[in-house]
């Protein structure tokens, strides 16, 4: 053999070892990163599964617990239908929805929606999934992730639940700042007193109207003496309740106009028709006591 083949010969070892050196670099970073991915799979506390054609090929611990399984082999046993109801909140078939959100996922590289899974105990739980498309070995799987949501549902439920109390509490102070008075034979007034709302008003109708029938009233007087300010939409309400009393027998009075009413009830250009306006209380229960 040549010098110049042994060169050659050298310079390949050389080479070989060099890419030897570098496909164990590479298999060594692949499996630290692997190593990285499995212990965020393993222990992090969302469920995480992986679902491919066949089925759950694999999950961690939070998937587990979070599905009230014995262990990882109970899981992998599962058909994933069983880990729906039938119907998810919207009425759709889990079955059919399903589908498309594993479309959307594969179509937008991820996808992340709500969702109401089963426990192996039967109970129903909220999570919130996220879908990414991922290839395991040759094949085609997707990583899923759950986050229970269960915890968050039930503060958002008693917040709302304090919502509605407040907001029933204040509809009773719009009433007891609104009673109906009965200030003479056949005659009711209701105070306005402070600020209102359109709404409040609408909701005054039904126990006005009831009011006027229980006491067969030929009056109604509305007095606004109390009433710093108006709205469009609270004098058209206004103006509503004034028509219905009307319908059923009452006529209608309004005492006590601020500047600041007026001018709302011009500009939500509302008509006062059949309804008398008088400056104060006194001169309405005057006229309509005779005096």
């Amino acid at each position: 053999m040549s010098a110049g083949e042994v060169d050659d010969l050298a310079a390949e070892v050389v080479a070989l070892r060099a890419e030897n050196a570098a496909l164990r670099a590479e298999n060594a970073a692949n499996a630290a990163s692997h190593e990285i991915f499995r212990v965020l799979f393993e222990h992090s506390s969302d469920a995480h599964l992986l679902f491919d054609e066949g089925g759950i090929i694999d999950c961690n611990n939070a998937a587990i617990e979070m599905l009230r399984c014995a262990d990882k082999a109970e899981v992998l046993r599962l058909h994933p239908a069983v880990l729906s109801p039938e119907r998810q909140p919207d009425g759709r078939l889990s079955t059919e929805k399903s589908v498309e959100m594993d479309r959307r996922a594969r179509v937008a590289g991820f996808h992340r929606f709500e969702w109401v899974h089963r426990r192996m105990d039967g109970e129903l739980f909220p999570v919130e999934v996220t879908l990414t498309p991922v290839r395991v070995g040759a094949g085609e799987a997707l990583l899923v992730v759950w986050h229970d949501l269960t915890e968050f549902k039930a503060r958002e439920a008693a917040m709302q639940a304090q919502i509605e109390m407040i907001q029933a509490q204040q509809a009773e102070i719009h009433r007891l700042m609104m009673p109906v008075i009965e200030v003479g034979e056949g005659v009711l007034m209701v105070p306005i007193l402070g600020g209102i709302d359109g709404e409040a008003l609408h909701e005054l109708v039904g126990p006005v109207l009831e009011a006027i029938g229980a006491n067969k009233a030929r009056a109604l007087v509305i007095d606004l003496t109390g009433l710093h300010d108006a709205d469009a939409a609270t004098s058209r309400h206004l103006v509503r309740l004034l028509a219905a009393a009307r319908l059923i027998g009452a006529t209608g009075y309004v005492s006590g106009v601020r500047a600041g009413v007026a001018r709302a009830l011009v500009e939500a250009d509302v008509r006062l028709d059949g309804v008398t306006v008088l400056g104060s209380l006194r001169e309405v229960l005057g006229r309509l006591s005779g005096r």
